[in-house]
């Protein structure tokens, strides 16, 4: 069977307002009763006035009376009951806010005993010392070359420069336009004179072929 969530706890304090809540109630459950009673005396008076029985319609009348005064009554306890269920629910809310600010003292409290001076002094203590051993093997090894912390960030700025001079460098380089190309783009197109000259020269050069033919 899985576990099923336990119920809320009620404290006396609930119980208290629970009770309160329910008197509250009750009062006025007991104000519509007076108030249907208060109007059926009214409705009495006016049908005895109507029947000329003046003396029943007082007295119907002064009962009318009588409730309203108890309507009163309930009113004010009311009103005294709201009150204290009010005032009761504000001090719980006030408990409530107390608790919480309590824990967060007690949490407060217990962060700044991990957190207290001398442990933070001995912290940075151990840092500088680590510090110190670090510089101390760099020392020995050549690293550090006489360089301080100031010198340490000339040194990586003048790195970034030249990062982006060479990137921008190469950059264009690696843009290469198109070569002129040498050759002709096109034969040449023989005209209409070049073409007759040509043939002209054919026509002598057969002719010549055979006259040396016909003297051999």
């Amino acid at each position: 069977m899985g576990n099923q969530p336990s119920a809320p706890k009620i404290t006396p304090q609930d119980k208290a307002i629970f009770q309160l809540k329910q008197q509250r109630d009750k009062i006025k459950q007991y104000q519509k009763k007076l108030n249907h009673i208060s109007n059926k005396q009214t409705e009495l008076a006016k049908i005895a006035i109507s029947k000329k029985q003046y003396d029943k319609a007082k007295i119907y009348l002064r009962f009318k009376k009588k409730q309203e005064s108890m309507i009163l009554t309930t009113f004010q306890q009311l009103d005294n009951l709201e009150n204290l269920i009010g005032t009761i629910e504000f001090k719980l809310i006030e408990k409530d806010v107390i608790y919480g600010l309590e824990q967060g003292n007690l949490i407060l409290k217990n962060l700044n005993k991990e957190l207290n001076v001398d442990k933070i002094d001995k912290i940075m203590d151990d840092l500088a010392d680590e510090k110190m051993k670090e510089e101390e093997i760099s020392n020995v090894l050549g690293l550090n070359s006489g360089l301080n912390r100031n010198d340490e960030i000339e040194i990586d700025n003048e790195f970034e420069k030249l990062n982006k001079e060479i990137n921008s460098t190469s950059k264009e380089s690696d843009i290469k336009l198109p070569e002129v190309p040498k050759d002709k783009l096109m034969p040449d197109v023989p005209t209409g004179i070049e073409t007759q000259k040509q043939e002209e020269e054919q026509e002598k050069s057969k002719e010549i072929n055979q006259t040396e033919s016909i003297a051999i």
